[in-house]
């Protein structure tokens, strides 16, 4: 029965192909060539690679725009494992080691082969010396792979910390600044915050990248004059997204954020004084309240900062040169030695055995050194889109009517405030009544 029933499939199928086996052929023909093209957009073409600067000192290899990972449904389709063979010589991966790397490690190879053929006495040599080193070389490869993918690892987490603490931010200056539905002032103040907030994760992805990390607008790092475009694509990346050049207020605004010295850290403070304006008229004469609702958004301005921080200190601590260029010598001279040894087992096979080892060795290491600098490979761009997008949200919410202030609470007040100098006194007695309750 499983037979019969298997044979009506395979007739149906055979009987479907064969009645268009050209549109058949053609759509398989448009899936690699999509596929193809897919790989290109992606970042699958050569970068340009300063010579004689080190890895572990610029980012030189980077895919620019490329995101992390791809999305689920390329991830879990049935034909990755045949899309990933058809672009093999697309990949970014394979043409940064291509050339010079694989192509002399072949030449090498293939010299050694043709001496072989025609030579009396030809030239190989036992195993030992290349197996007995390995054990150092893959620990070597693996260690720094690992550390590099931990730098990675570290990265991402510290920017989900500044995207939570931005929506964080935006959410409350949106609710406890202003004061009621009329409160210009308090919304002022937070329309700021909420513009430094978009324009502090903007300015902070072009102060960890060299060109800005944008996937459209690509800057060549060997133009003379990448500082001023780079900047100016700051301008346009803010005016687009932050600010108005129309408004008078705005433009000022723009303006001081790009001659200031440190951009990230002037949102931030940018952030604290429109926070600290909008709380000192909410609180009125009061000033113990102003301190006591300023440390609630405080801490989150400590968060951003502290990310930061973090951000700073992974971005201008390389690995150390010593250690890039050791495993770099190390895996050249393993690689071009592997032909000798591979000369008795596979004979006229050796330049073919030897590039694909090679080429597992080396895209191995490349791989390494591409996370190396995780700011360039980390799609930053679609993180400060998200957060663009979600504030905006939240403010559209909030022009909506759809947040509801501390005014419009329809809400009675159980007692008096508490000052400051009475919070000694309640605090005496709570640790007396939990002294009691302990005895």
């Amino acid at each position: 029965m499983l037979r019969k029933r298997s044979a009506t499939l395979l007739s149906r199928r055979w009987s479907s192909t064969s009645a268009a086996p050209a549109g058949w052929l053609t759509s398989w023909s448009t899936e690699v060539q999509n596929w193809i093209s897919m790989e290109l957009e992606k970042g699958g073409q050569v970068h340009e690679r300063p010579s004689g600067v080190c890895p572990s000192h610029a980012p030189h290899c980077r895919s620019p725009g490329r995101p992390n990972q791809a999305p689920n449904a390329r991830v879990l389709d049935p034909k990755r494992h045949i899309r990933h063979f058809v672009t093999w010589g697309y990949s970014a991966a394979t043409q940064r080691i291509l050339f010079p790397d694989i192509a002399l490690i072949f030449s090498s190879s293939a010299a050694l082969c043709t001496y072989n053929c025609f030579a009396e006495l030809p030239l190989y040599m036992p195993p030992e010396p290349i197996v007995l080193p390995s054990v150092a070389l893959g620990l070597l490869v693996t260690f720094r792979t690992n550390t590099t993918v931990s730098r990675y690892n570290e990265a991402r987490c510290l920017w989900g910390e500044i995207v939570n603490t931005s929506r964080d931010i935006t959410r409350i200056a949106l609710q406890w600044l202003p004061q009621s539905k009329d409160d210009k002032f308090g919304k002022a103040q937070a329309a700021k915050v909420c513009r430094m907030t978009k324009a502090f994760n903007i300015v902070l992805k072009y102060h960890l990248t060299i060109d800005g990390g944008n996937p459209d607008d690509r800057v060549s790092r060997t133009d003379p004059e990448l500082p001023s475009k780079v900047k100016e694509e700051l301008r346009k990346e803010l005016s687009m997204v932050c600010f108005s050049p129309s408004d008078p207020v705005q433009a000022r605004e723009l303006e001081d954020c790009l001659s200031s010295s440190h951009r990230p850290l002037w949102t931030i403070q940018q952030m604290c004084n429109a926070s600290h304006a909008g709380i000192w008229a909410r609180c009125g004469d009061r000033p113990d309240r102003a301190i006591r609702d300023g440390q609630l958004l405080e801490r989150h301005f400590q968060r951003l900062c502290g990310a930061m921080g973090a951000c700073e200190r992974i971005h201008r601590t390389p690995i150390p040169t010593a250690f890039t260029r050791h495993c770099s010598r190390f895996l050249m001279v393993w690689c071009n030695a592997m032909p000798f040894v591979l000369w008795p087992i596979v004979g006229t096979a050796t330049p073919l055995a030897a590039t694909f080892v090679a080429w597992a060795m080396l895209g191995t290491e490349d791989i390494g050194v591409q996370v190396e600098e995780p700011f360039d490979v980390l799609p930053l761009f679609q993180y400060c889109q998200g957060i663009a997008a979600t504030c905006d949200g939240m403010v559209k919410d909030a022009h909506n009517d759809h947040i509801t202030l501390s005014k419009d609470l329809e809400v009675e007040r159980t007692g008096p405030q508490i000052l400051v100098e009475d919070m000694g006194a309640l605090e005496a007695s709570f640790n007396m009544r939990n002294a009691a309750q302990k005895l």
